[in-house]
């Protein structure tokens, strides 16, 4: 039971925190998303920046481990890559309050905040960079350099995700509108211009 509140307190949290930033939230909000008192919620978390790190802790878990279990199938590096970005469209698509909170990173109350989401960024860098490395060895892609890659391709995937985090009146038909199918279908359609490259020719030099 215990357990089950701190789950939905923490998910409150995140909305409240998404909606309103961290210094116009409240607890007394958060309490009454809960559908608790204020004294309860503070039996759960001493803080408001307390509970504030523990969003932001879970969230980088849970995303991290999304992104891991992708990594073990017995494919393609690019069908792996194709996996890992499905997943973060996933995370996105159920954890939208979360994902805005990672995405707005000047608005984080405090500088040990802002440093953990620097990690996280360097190592989903690392886990892209190692990937593109083994497809390099294995013959699966051109000598390229990893880690410009994987920037490469973690920024078009921030892009192409984008949508997602916007509301529906801020996002044109043409990207998608607010239909997970539609941006979906447009996350793998860009996905293939990225492995495909724009060139028409194959031998590119390095």
């Amino acid at each position: 039971m215990a357990q089950k509140r701190r789950g939905s307190i923490l998910e409150a949290a995140a909305a409240v925190f998404s909606e309103k930033g961290f210094h116009a939230a409240t607890m007394e909000e958060i309490a009454a998303r809960v559908g608790i008192g204020k004294s309860t919620l503070y039996e759960y978390f001493e803080s408001k920046e307390d509970l504030f790190r523990e969003v932001l802790r879970q969230g980088m878990e849970n995303y991290l481990a999304a992104m891991r279990g992708r990594l073990k199938r017995p494919c393609t590096v690019r069908d792996v890559l194709t996996a890992v970005a499905a997943a973060h469209f996933n995370f996105i698509m159920e954890h939208r309050h979360l994902a805005r909170i990672f995405s707005d990173e000047v608005r984080l109350p405090l500088p040990q905040m802002r440093e953990w989401l620097r990690q996280l960024r360097e190592r989903k860098l690392a886990m892209v960079a190692g990937l593109i490395e083994r497809g390099v060895n294995e013959g699966e892609f051109r000598p390229v350099d990893a880690r410009l890659a994987a920037e490469v391709f973690l920024g078009a995937l921030g892009a192409l995700c984008l949508p997602l985090l916007c509301g529906s009146d801020e996002v044109g038909a043409e990207d998608g509108g607010d239909d997970p199918d539609r941006l979906q279908e447009r996350l793998i359609r860009g996905l293939e211009i990225l492995f495909e490259g724009l060139l028409k020719s194959r031998s590119v030099p390095v």
